[in-house]
């Protein structure tokens, strides 16, 4: 009996122990998901993209499904979206060859679409567009601003 005791007493040392350094060390790991530094700086606020498109032109890419682009998108978006890539890609590649040298900014249905992140990432690899930013934020917001 004796001796289950003192397993019991040690067990839970070494669990306060554990716990503590969970908390309280200074090189303990994230207990959630982080966001890669890398991809944050292609994000861009709605305030943000109000900003830009005031110093100049910018270029719109809707990255959402056709019947969701043709319920509505903001005025002179272009449509390219994983599903229709290589379709999209041939039919505006003169559009965005012609727009090289404008900020792109890329929506879908909001910050937690994933869509938009991964068109961002296959125009700056393959296009070679420079910058490419990720709306963080709703598209709607900024249609009265158009």
């Amino acid at each position: 009996m004796r001796t289950l005791k003192q397993a019991a007493v040690i067990l839970l040392a070494a669990s306060l122990a554990a716990i503590a350094s969970g908390v309280f060390h200074p090189a303990k790991p994230a207990w959630y998901e982080v966001q890669d530094s890398a991809d944050l700086r292609w994000r861009i606020s709605v305030d943000q993209a109000k900003k830009l498109v005031e110093a100049g032109e910018v270029v719109w890419i809707d990255a959402r499904v056709r019947a969701k682009f043709e319920q509505g998108h903001l005025p002179g978006a272009i449509l390219l979206n994983t599903e229709e890539w290589a379709d999209l890609m041939f039919t505006n590649q003169e559009a965005l060859q012609a727009v090289l040298d404008r900020p792109v900014i890329v929506y879908c249905d909001g910050s937690g679409c994933a869509r938009s992140d991964e068109i961002a990432v296959r125009l700056r690899e393959l296009m070679g567009l420079d910058p490419v930013y990720v709306l963080d934020g709703s598209w709607q917001d900024l249609k009265s601003g158009q």
